[in-house]
C-alpha cells in the first residue's frame, strides 16, 4: 500500500479525518461516553469536533474542586454561548476545606489568578481525592497563604452562574458550603459579565467604597434569580434554614415547567424552635419541606405559611414577655 492510499484510508478522500466526516448525531453518541477530560482535549481540536464536545462539556458539567467551579462560572458568565448549553447545575456540598487539605487550590486562588502572591502554586507531588486516593490528573496546588479552615464558597458565584444560564432545567443546590457576598453598586467597578453585577468576591483587590455602594447579600437573593428560569423542570434546595413557604411559593409560581421539588432539610430556623402545646414541648412541622411532585408541594402550602405566621406570632410574644 502506497503512502497516499493509506493517508487517503485515513484521512478520507476530502482530506478530513474519518471522525470530522460522520454525521454529528454519531459524534454526540461517541462523545457521550468520553469523560469530561478527554472533552475538554476534544475542544483544543478544530471547529468541526469543538462544538459537539462543547455541547456535551456544557450540558451537564461536574467540578472536581471549588476552583474548577469558579473557573467554570467565570467562562459562561461572559459567554452566551457557552451559558445556553447548561441544562443540569449541580452544587455539591464540597468544602473549600477538603480542597486545601487534599492539596488542591480552591476559588480564592482563582479570584487572585493575577496577583502573583496569592495565585495558585505548583502541585505537591501526590494531590489525594477526598477519599485519600491519589490523584492521578493535572490540577493547580494550593497557595499556603490563605486559611485552611476556610469552609464556604461566596453566593455571588452562583448569582452569576443563574444569571447567565436561563437554559437550565435541572438544578441542585446545597447551602452548607455557600457563605454571604457583597454588591457592589459604584461606577469605579463596571460589570463585563451577563449578570451586570459587580460582588465583593469578584475583585482581587480590596476597594474603598461608602455604605451606599455596596449591599450584603444574603442567601435568599438567590430567588428572585431562580424565580426567571422558565424552562426550570426539577429543583433541590437542601440545607437552606433561610427559606420560608413564601420563597417556595414564589418558585412554584413564577416557574412554569415546573415538575419535581425537594425542600428537605431547609426552613430550621423555625423548626429549630421550641413550641409548647398543652404544657408539652415539641417541634414545628413544615409542611413544604418534602420531596415530591409540584402539585404536591403546592398544596402545603396553605398549611405551612400558616405555620410560619403563627410561629412569627409566638416568637414575638415571647420577646415581649421577656
Amino acid at each position: 500500500m502506497s503512502v497516499s492510499s493509506a493517508v487517503e484510508e485515513v484521512m478520507g478522500p476530502t482530506g478530513k479525518s474519518m471522525l470530522e466526516s460522520i454525521a454529528s448525531e454519531v459524534k454526540s453518541l461517541i462523545f457521550s461516553y468520553l469523560p469530561q477530560e478527554s472533552l475538554y482535549c476534544l475542544l483544543l481540536t478544530g471547529p468541526a469536533l469543538s462544538e459537539e464536545a462543547a455541547i456535551l462539556l456544557y450540558y451537564s458539567p461536574k467540578f472536581r474542586t471549588t476552583y474548577r467551579f469558579a473557573q467554570f462560572v467565570t467562562t459562561v458568565s461572559h459567554s452566551k454561548r457557552y451559558a445556553d448549553m447548561v441544562r443540569v447545575f449541580e452544587l455539591s456540598d464540597r468544602k473549600e476545606a477538603e480542597d486545601r487539605a487534599n492539596g488542591f487550590a480552591s476559588w480564592r486562588e482563582w479570584k487572585y489568578r493575577e496577583i502573583p502572591l496569592y495565585a495558585a502554586q505548583a502541585p505537591p507531588k501526590q494531590l489525594m481525592e477526598p477519599e485519600k486516593k491519589t490523584y492521578k490528573g493535572i490540577h493547580p496546588g494550593t497557595n499556603n497563604l490563605f486559611n485552611k479552615k476556610s469552609v464556604s464558597m461566596p453566593i455571588g458565584s452562583v448569582i452569576h452562574f443563574l444569571a447567565a444560564c436561563r437554559n437550565i432545567r435541572r438544578i441542585k443546590l446545597n447551602f452548607a458550603c455557600l457563605i454571604n457576598d457583597d454588591l457592589i453598586e459604584s461606577p469605579k467597578y463596571p460589570s463585563s459579565s451577563i449578570s451586570g453585577m459587580v460582588f465583593g468576591s469578584d475583585l482581587a483587590r480590596s476597594w474603598t467604597q461608602g455604605s451606599a455602594d455596596v449591599e450584603s447579600i444574603q442567601p435568599n437573593f438567590l430567588i428572585r434569580h431562580l424565580t426567571r428560569l422558565v424552562k426550570l423542570e426539577r429543583i433541590q434546595i437542601r440545607n437552606a434554614p433561610w427559606l420560608t413557604g413564601q420563597d417556595v411559593q414564589v418558585i412554584l409560581y413564577n416557574c412554569p415547567s415546573l415538575k419535581k421539588v425537594d425542600f428537605r432539610d431547609s426552613g430550621k430556623l423555625m423548626r429549630d424552635q421550641a413550641l409548647v402545646v398543652s404544657g408539652k414541648t415539641a417541634r414545628w412541622e413544615i409542611p413544604w419541606a418534602m420531596r415530591g411532585s409540584r402539585k404536591e408541594c403546592a398544596a402545603t402550602l396553605s398549611t405551612g405559611l400558616a405555620s410560619e405566621s403563627l410561629g412569627a406570632v409566638s416568637r414575638g410574644s415571647e420577646r415581649e414577655t421577656h
